[in-house]
């Protein structure tokens, strides 16, 4: 006899970021799915980047894309004070280091994982009204206070989605 069990994750809140390039025609979307069992989802496709190249991407603590330096630095509601990887344990780094991107052979990256470190409900933790900021380099995850990713090279505010 096979037992099926069937588990159940409802989407609690659905947040996305529009991402527009500084000076440059990148472009995209990054969707945000908070589920039930605690974890937040992050899905996206940026286009128009360089072909086959790794980039940094991360949360920055103020949702202004007027000029690359607005966002202000990485968010970290658990006042860590450190930059590091994601796959460190959560509160020992900004909940803003993210995992990073690469591009494909035609200038696009599509990325997807799921993540404890934030959520999307309003709270301390929440990315909602934050941003998303992509870099002109790859984290190296060790150097402070952004990894060493380069310079900020586009943006985009996180908004809810009803």
């Amino acid at each position: 006899m096979i037992l099926l069990t069937i588990i159940s994750v409802d989407t609690l809140f659905k947040a996305r970021a529009d991402i527009r390039g500084f000076d440059s025609k990148i472009e995209g979307t990054v969707w945000f799915f908070q589920y039930s069992d605690g974890f937040t989802e992050v899905k996206g496709t940026i286009k128009n980047l360089k072909k086959n190249k790794t980039y940094a991407i991360h949360i920055h603590t103020f949702g202004d894309c007027s000029n690359p330096k607005a966002s202000g630095g990485h968010f970290d509601p658990y006042n860590s004070n450190r930059h590091g990887s994601p796959e460190d344990p959560i509160g020992t780094h900004h909940s803003g280091d993210l995992p990073n991107i690469t591009s494909n052979s035609k200038g696009i990256a599509e990325f997807s994982f799921k993540t404890k470190a934030f959520t999307i409900e309003p709270s301390r933790f929440s990315i909602l009204g934050r941003a998303v900021i992509i870099h002109a380099g790859k984290d190296d995850y060790r150097s402070q206070p952004a990894g060493n990713a380069g310079k900020r090279i586009a943006c985009g505010i996180i908004g809810i989605v009803r």
